[in-house]
């Protein structure tokens, strides 16, 4: 008979296997482990697989433990010990007991594979047994130890704080090999490290490409001085290292707020721009360290390509910190760049702007008050938003135009803009409005401006309510606007009669407003009459800033709504109201949509009371995996402990890969890749 064969099987066809395989997951007979087991040893690896999946799910968990502690010593059968391996990770923390037996009992191959599946589930239990595994007899098990140490942060604060300090203790008098492990484990958790023990690692031959690049984690600028030296390396693989290394370690100090200064100053003193481009001319991974290296050494002539590095995806961050940087000294071949480049990636590059200086040139300002016009909505929407940031009263009324066209995003960036330049420019935004106010066809740009203004100017309050008059849809939306701004019984009257007009736009702004404007009854009426899917959402969301307690009650009952679009925007609305709406948001939990249950899991979430992260936690047996998913990432956010603990017992029972992988990643929470604090 084939190893593997489950009830029913066939000899010889590996499909039917497969499938008796699966249904041993839910098999409750005596004979049901050693089945599964039977099946982890078959010739065929999608048996194996689907017997590890078996495994994870079959009642008969304490007799499959039994089998797998048995599988790990099996010397005969590799496939059988691997499969071993795949479903004791696949079982989750209940596996952890059986890995630390074989950790005791087996040989050095079978501790070999324990250490692998306390790697893949890693926990506090797991961290102490790995630790002792530190000094085990075999190198191999040593290193592993090590290695599986480096996950240690998804078992949470108790494991990662064992593995910091077992590895830390064993660095210093590890074997090389069992060094490099070590360096690799302590960097993927995050852990800063020690020049002093550091440095001379990096005399090794056989460490120092490891050690270099441990390195980007010093936080001692002696660190980042090293690795300006290690650019020069003869072996031109360590000055890649190097150079990798010292793109990190500069990018870590300039996020810390540490003294670059040394290591600015050792570039400059050995020429090193030539060095860092020859580097990167022969390896494409090195573009991207290069360039904030030459950044760092104040080079001109590589700021166009640190600009264009900003375009490319594979050199984004690396020129983001370059750019930062160069400062001001980006701006020209960031302007003359974005100038050649197509429209989208032009205003990508007009956003960085702002970022980098708080006063435009003369020429500057020229060439973003030139872009202002520019064809592109994209472009001329990022020239208004860098006009709001760094223009002056100059640019209120040439704003103002563009806010009141109809092309796109671009009005509303200018509109946003506006607002920035009147509170720095008020004089000049009122001369700007006194202009506008006399030319009927300027109507949406004098809309525009009192909205800045908020109803400065004499008479602004005729102006509006003329203006929601108009026969134009877009100058009744900004005079609606404008009056939310403005407040007051004049703009709560004249508001609520535009509910009626005749254009959806000008309805949806009149009940914005009436939100604005905390005028409550004309929404409640509203959502009462209403069948409109749009227009209730639209007043649902409004009445929660207009009058809490009228809408926790109409909200609440909103968002058990059939309709998914009412009941998104009810469980939105009561998201802004606090705890107060704990019981409403914890109702949408039941709700037959999947989208509006996991907008509700994101809203309960965000600052949960006892009851509402059970309830949260139990949505962890939802019959959709993608609730499953949000309520794992919710209780990782949250963060306590008895939310990591709902997490941890579900991931023993759950069966679907990504959402294990959403528990796995909450569990680790901030330690996931932070660096050490302690």
């Amino acid at each position: 008979m084939t190893a593997g064969r489950g009830r029913g099987a066939t000899v010889d066809d590996p499909e039917v296997r497969r499938l008796a395989a699966q249904a041993l997951a839910d098999d409750t007979s005596d004979d049901a482990a050693a089945l599964i087991a039977r099946s982890l040893a078959d010739t065929d690896w999608r048996v194996r697989k689907e017997a590890a999946q078996s495994a994870a799910l079959s009642p008969r968990r304490a007799e499959v433990l039994r089998e797998l502690l048995a599988g790990l010593g099996d010397r005969d059968n590799v496939g059988f010990r691997n499969s071993a391996v795949e479903a004791l990770v696949a079982i989750g923390p209940d596996a952890v007991p059986t890995a630390i037996a074989a950790l005791r009992t087996l040989d050095a191959d079978g501790r070999k594979l324990a250490v692998e599946v306390l790697g893949g589930v890693p926990d506090a239990r797991g961290a102490e047994a790995l630790a002792s595994a530190l000094s085990d007899e075999d190198p191999n098990v040593r290193q592993s130890a090590a290695e599986a140490l480096g996950t240690s942060s998804m078992g949470g604060d108790e494991a990662r704080k064992i593995a910091v300090k077992a590895l830390k203790s064993v660095l210093p008098r590890a074997e090389p090999m069992m060094k490099l492990a070590t360096l690799g484990a302590l960097s993927r958790i995050g852990v800063p490290h020690d020049w002093k023990i550091l440095e001379p690692l990096t005399q090794d031959p056989m460490l120092r490409s490891e050690a270099l690049a441990a390195a980007a984690k010093c936080a001692d600028p002696s660190a980042g001085v090293a690795l300006v030296d290690a650019l020069f390396d003869a072996n031109m693989a360590h000055a890649r290292t190097a150079l990798g290394a010292l793109a990190e370690w500069i990018e870590s100090a300039m996020r810390q707020a540490l003294p670059i200064g040394d290591v600015a100053a050792r570039l400059q003193s050995k020429l090193a721009g030539d060095r860092a481009r020859e580097i990167a001319d022969g390896d494409p991974q090195s573009r991207g360290p290069a360039l904030t290296v030459l950044a760092l050494l104040g080079d001109a002539e590589a700021a166009p390509a640190i600009v264009r590095g900003l375009l490319d995806p594979m050199l984004a961050r690396s020129a983001e910190t370059a750019v930062s940087l160069l400062g001001a000294a980006a701006l020209p071949a960031l302007l003359a760049v974005g100038e050649r480049e197509p429209p989208s990636r032009h205003a990508a590059l007009l956003l960085v702007v702002p970022t980098l200086t708080s006063r435009l040139d003369d020429r500057a300002i020229t060439v973003v008050r030139a872009t202002l016009g520019h064809e592109s909505d994209d472009v001329a929407a990022a020239a208004a938003q860098v006009l709001g940031a760094l223009g002056d009263g100059e640019d209120i009324e040439r704003l103002a135009i563009l806010a009141s066209s109809d092309r796109g995003r671009a009005p509303l960036s200018a509109a946003l803009a506006i607002e920035q330049l009147a509170q720095r420019h008020p004089e000049e935004a009122l001369a700007a409005f006194g202009r506008l106010s006399n030319d009927p066809s300027k109507t949406v740009a004098g809309c525009v401006l009192l909205t800045a203004l908020r109803g400065t100017p004499p008479a602004s309050t005729e102006y509006l309510r003329r203006a929601v008059g108009d026969g134009e849809a877009r100058a009744r939306r900004a005079a609606i606007e404008a009056f939310a701004a403005i407040g007051g019984q004049d703009a709560r009257e004249t508001v609520a009669t535009a509910l009626a007009d005749e254009d959806r736009d000008v309805q949806l702004a009149a009940i914005r407003a009436l939100g604005v404007l905390r005028h409550a009854e004309p929404l409640s009426v509203l959502i009462d009459s209403s069948s409109d899917a749009e227009i209730v959402a639209a007043a649902a969301s409004a009445l929660s800033e207009a009058d809490g307690e009228r809408a926790l009650e109409v909200c609440a009952r909103l968002a058990m709504r059939e309709d998914p679009a009412i009941a998104s925007a009810a469980v939105t609305a009561l998201g802004r109201l606090g705890e107060r709406a704990e019981s409403g948001l914890a109702r949408a939990l039941d709700h037959t949509s999947d989208e509006v249950v996991k907008l509700a899991l994101s809203e309960l979430g965000r600052a949960p009371s006892a009851s509402a992260l059970k309830r949260i936690g139990q949505s962890l047996d939802h019959a959709s995996w993608e609730v499953r998913r949000v309520a794992a990432e919710v209780l990782g956010a949250e963060g306590s402990e008895d939310a990591l603990a709902l997490l941890r017992a579900r991931l023993e029972r759950e069966s679907d890969a990504t959402v294990r992988e959403a528990i796995m990643m909450s569990l680790a929470g901030p330690f996931s890749g932070g660096a050490e604090s302690a």
